[in-house]
């Protein structure tokens, strides 16, 4: 019997909360979790420098290899999870180049976009190293005027995949089980 690989996408807008649910899926479904944000912080790594005084190609340098690495892994056969705020027209070029090789469910993380302002201000100060690795200034900005950024707008990704909208508001809705359950129904 063939079987194809599993991808699970789970995006959303910046302090959705992506990555704690990601983490946690991980571990449910014994799933590796890929992280866009992991890439881009071993990129600033090798350079040891902010993330301001990196090329300006730097993001698409760093997206062209997650994908390249989500291809590869699908392509052996080995089921995972992608997890980055990507949008539609970005995620648009992995899914068309492995549609046809994997079995893929689309997870968007769904929280009320002062939640996620905060939620991401938050991040950033618990974690000094996010605007050296990310160039986010949030914090600067929060610690010079006070105020909390607004969240910027955010497309999700819109395929005819099997699409679980989650909401990270408080608990998960729906439940990590009924997310597991939906992925492996298919």
């Amino acid at each position: 019997m063939s079987k194809k690989p599993k991808l699970v996408i789970v995006t959303g807008r910046p302090g959705a909360g992506k990555t704690t649910l990601s983490k946690k899926l991980g571990e449910l479904l014994n799933l590796p979790v890929l992280s866009r944000d992991e890439f881009k912080e071993g990129y600033v790594n090798t350079f040891q420098v902010k993330h301001s005084k990196l090329p300006e190609d730097t993001n698409k340098v760093v997206t062209d290899a997650f994908f390249e690495i989500i291809e590869l892994m699908l392509s052996k056969n080995v089921s995972l999870i992608a997890e980055a705020a990507f949008q539609h027209s970005v995620w648009e070029t992995l899914v068309e180049k492995v549609k046809d090789i994997c079995d893929m469910s689309i997870v968007i993380c769904e929280v009320d976009s002062e939640v996620a302002a905060k939620r991401h201000l938050e991040r950033g100060l618990e974690d000094s190293s996010r605007e050296y690795f990310h160039g986010d200034n949030r914090v600067s900005h929060y610690k010079k005027t006070g105020e909390v950024l607004a969240a910027g707008e955010y497309s999700p990704p819109k395929f005819s995949y099997p699409t679980i909208v989650v909401s990270t508001a408080d608990e998960y809705s729906p439940s990590l089980d009924s997310i597991k359950d939906k992925i492996f129904s298919r």
